[in-house]
C-alpha cells in the first residue's frame, strides 16, 4: 500500500480486496436469483461495509460489453475511473482501482483523470493497467487488437507517459511507436507519494515482463496449489534483480458458510446446476483455454468448472476455519493477498466479516489496529 495509505490502516500479512462489484453478477457466470446486481446503492454500501471492516482495496472488472447468456454475464457495468471516485468520496480508508484498458484512453487524458480520483481519496486511488485481450470489446472502440506482444509495447509507453506527467514540472515532448505527443504537463500532481498504486495481470512472456518492471503487485493465476510456491518465487526473484520488490496476488471467489456441506451445496448450485453455459463457453473459447493443447481434459474441466464459479480464479470453499486454512496456505506459497469475489457480496460478506476475518486475525495474517 501507498505511504498515505499504511498510515490509516494496518499493514496486513495478507490483504484482502473485493473484485468486479461494478459489474452484474460480479465474477460468478451464474443465472441464480440472488447473483450480484450492481446499482450504485449497492457498490456504496458494500463500500462503505468493507472500509470499516479494514480490507484493502476495491477492485473492479474493466468490462464494455457482456459475455451473453441468460443473465448476460457481466452486461451491466459502471465505466471503472468514475466508479471509483465516488467510492473514495465516500469511504475513509479503503482504496479504489480503476482497471483501464490503456489502447482505449488517451494517456495524458488518463493520467489527469487518475489524479483527480487520487486527490478525492487523499492517496487511496490505484492503477490496474490491461493491455487487452478481448477482441470484441477493442471492436466497440474501432481499436484493432494488436498481437500480444505490440499490446504490451503500447502499455508501456502509455505508462511511461503517464509516469512522467506525474513526476515532471516542466513541458515535455514525447516520441514514441504509438504516441507522439508536443508540450506535455499537467497539474496537479499525486497526492500518493511516489505515485499511486500499480496492478497488472500479466503472465507469461512479455507480459510478465511487463508487471515485473512496472507493478507494485501482480496477480498471478493458481491452477495448483501445489506449483504456486515455486511460481510465485520466480516471480518475486525477476523482480528483484530488477532491483524491485514485486508483492503477488491471486483472484478467488468465496463460497463460505457455517459447514463445508452447505458451502459445496451452494457452489454446485450456483456454478454446476444454475451456470450460465454460453457466458462460460465464451471465456472458455475467448481465452484459448478449449485449443490450447497444452492442457489436459481435466485441467480443462478444472478451469472450466472455474469459470463458471469465479472467472477461473481460485476457490475457496468450506466453512469458516477451511477458509481460514486455504487462505493460511495462500499466504505461506508467497501470496500477499487476494481480489476475493462472492456470488452476492452484501448478503455474503457480513458472515465472511464475522467469521473469517478474527480467524486471520488469531492466525497472525491480519489485525485491526495499526501498529504505534
Amino acid at each position: 500500500m501507498t505511504e498515505k495509505h499504511k498510515a490509516q490502516t494496518p499493514d496486513n500479512v495478507f490483504k484482502i480486496g473485493l473484485f468486479a462489484a461494478n459489474c452484474s453478477g460480479g465474477i460468478a457466470a451464474t443465472n441464480v436469483k440472488e447473483r450480484w446486481q450492481p446499482t450504485w446503492q449497492n457498490n456504496l454500501e458494500l463500500a462503505q461495509m468493507a472500509d470499516e471492516a479494514g480490507l484493502e482495496f476495491m477492485l473492479p472488472l474493466g468490462r464494455w460489453a457482456g459475455y451473453g447468456g441468460e443473465s448476460d454475464h457481466n452486461g451491466l457495468s459502471y465505466e471503472t475511473l468514475i466508479w471509483a471516485a465516488g467510492l473514495l468520496a465516500a469511504t475513509k480508508n479503503i482504496m479504489a482501482f480503476s482497471t483501464l484498458h490503456v489502447a482505449m484512453i488517451n494517456p495524458v487524458f488518463a493520467a489527469k483523470q487518475m489524479v483527480t480520483a487520487d486527490h478525492i481519496g487523499a492517496g487511496r486511488f490505484g492503477l490496474n493497467i490491461v493491455c487487452g485481450w478481448n477482441a470484441k470489446e477493442f471492436g466497440m472502440m474501432g481499436i484493432p487488437l494488436d498481437d500480444h506482444d505490440r499490446r504490451y509495447e503500447l502499455g508501456q509507453e502509455w505508462l511511461d507517459i503517464v509516469g512522467k506527467i506525474w513526476r515532471e514540472n516542466d513541458p515535455f515532448d514525447f516520441d514514441g511507436t504509438f504516441f507522439r505527443l508536443t508540450g506535455v504537463q499537467a497539474d496537479p500532481k499525486p497526492v500518493s507519494r511516489p505515485r499511486p498504486l500499480v496492478m497488472n495481470a500479466g503472465q507469461s512472456g512479455p507480459g510478465l515482463d511487463f508487471a515485473v518492471r512496472n507493478a507494485d503487485y501482480l496477480f498471478r493465476g493458481i491452477q495448483s496449489l501445489d506449483t504456486a510456491k515455486a511460481e510465485t518465487d520466480r516471480v518475486k526473484a525477476r523482480s528483484r534483480a530488477l532491483g524491485r520488490n514485486v508483492g503477488v496476488f491471486t483472484n478467488a471467489y468465496c463460497v463460505c458458510r457455517p459447514t463445508v456441506g452447505e458451502a459445496e451445496e451452494f457452489h454446485h448450485y450456483y456454478a454446476v446446476e444454475n451456470a450460465n453455459e454460453e457466458a462460460v463457453e465464451s471465456m472458455y473459447v475467448g481465452r484459448g483455454i478449449r485449443d490450447n493443447q497444452e492442457l489436459s481434459d481435466e485441467v480443462k474441466a478444472d478451469i472450466r468448472l472455474r469459470m463458471a464459479g469465479g472467472n477461473s480464479a481460485y476457490p475457496l470453499i468450506g466453512d469458516p476455519d477451511t477458509i481460514t486454512g486455504k487462505i493460511r496456505m495462500l499466504s505461506e506459497a508467497g501470496f500477499a493477498g487476494i481480489a476475493m469475489g462472492l456470488v452476492n457480496y452484501l448478503d455474503e460478506f457480513p458472515y465472511f466479516r464475522d467469521e473469517v476475518l478474527p480467524r486471520l486475525e488469531r492466525a497472525g495474517l491480519r489485525r485491526t489496529e495499526p501498529e504505534a
